[in-house]
């Protein structure tokens, strides 16, 4: 005797799971195309070394975003 809240036939349940994993592998696969193809074959060259530091002090620049901040912290 089935139970009334058993479904009668499993099949339909088993095609959705296909279909679901079918939709999750398409989409994965589609993700890694989109990454590979935008992928360079060649790295760019390597970036702007930052400036050196100077031999005898001198790093600090009063620029006007400096100055700026100095007035900000004004009381």
């Amino acid at each position: 005797m089935k139970q009334a809240n058993q479904p009668a036939d499993d099949q339909p349940a088993v095609n959705r799971r296909k279909l679901l994993g079918a939709a999750g592998t398409t989409g994965a696969l589609a993700a890694a195309a989109t990454v590979l193809a935008t992928r360079r074959s060649e790295p760019d060259a390597a970036p702007d070394a930052p400036d050196a530091a100077p031999n005898k002090g001198g790093g600090y620049r009063l620029t006007e975003h400096v100055m700026r901040y100095y007035q900000t912290t004004r009381i």
